[in-house]
């Protein structure tokens, strides 16, 4: 189960490096749209009308990229008032629950975002004529990189390996390191 976990957590490892890579080039790319857009319109007057619909499917994918390389880090936000309230040995039954309830979120996001797409298959964007389906596509991908991300911090808690992230996913989302280890003392 080691080499397993080593797979996986190797696997999301590489798509966090691919989702920055791809967040780059598609940051400059908006930049550059952006700067086109204002150029034509307030140089030129003569707006481009395609720019702001790119820059807008360029923003959708970011996110979606933006937020599965913030999940692997740990930097999503967390709510931790109902974990502060916890006694002292919960803390290590609520992490398996929280991943549980990530993971159940984001495959009914992905299903969602699925029929979402499905949907509007036949529909092309207004200004630039492309198929709907590429910028509808970042949330059921998004959805499923991030799933992959939550089951790469399940067996890392489990099996641990190199590979791992040390960010704790449900444990950043419950709470900091500092109340995770701080629950952990009190029970030894």
């Amino acid at each position: 189960m080691e080499k397993f976990s080593f797979c996986i957590n190797r696997l999301a490892n590489a798509q966090v490096r691919l989702c920055s890579w791809v967040m780059v080039a598609l940051g400059l790319v908006m930049t550059l749209v952006i700067l086109v857009q204002v150029f034509f319109r307030y140089a030129v007057y003569m707006p481009v009308p395609w720019t702001e619909e790119l820059a807008r499917y360029l923003m959708v994918w970011m996110g979606m990229l933006g937020a599965v390389a913030a999940l692997r880090q740990g930097s999503h936000i967390g709510v931790r008032v109902l974990v502060e309230r916890l006694p002292s040995g919960a803390y290590d039954y609520a992490v398996p629950l929280v991943q549980a309830a990530e993971i159940g979120f984001l495959l009914l996001l992905c299903w969602q975002g699925w029929d979402f797409m499905e949907m509007n298959l036949g529909q092309n964007s207004p200004a630039m004529e492309i198929p709907m389906i590429i910028p509808y596509t970042a949330i059921p991908l998004g959805c499923l990189m991030m799933s992959l991300n939550v089951l790469a911090d399940i067996l890392q808690d489990r099996w641990p390996t190199s590979q791992g992230s040390d960010a704790n996913i449900a444990a950043g989302t419950l709470a900091p390191k500092a109340l995770g280890q701080a629950c952990r003392l009190e029970e030894e």
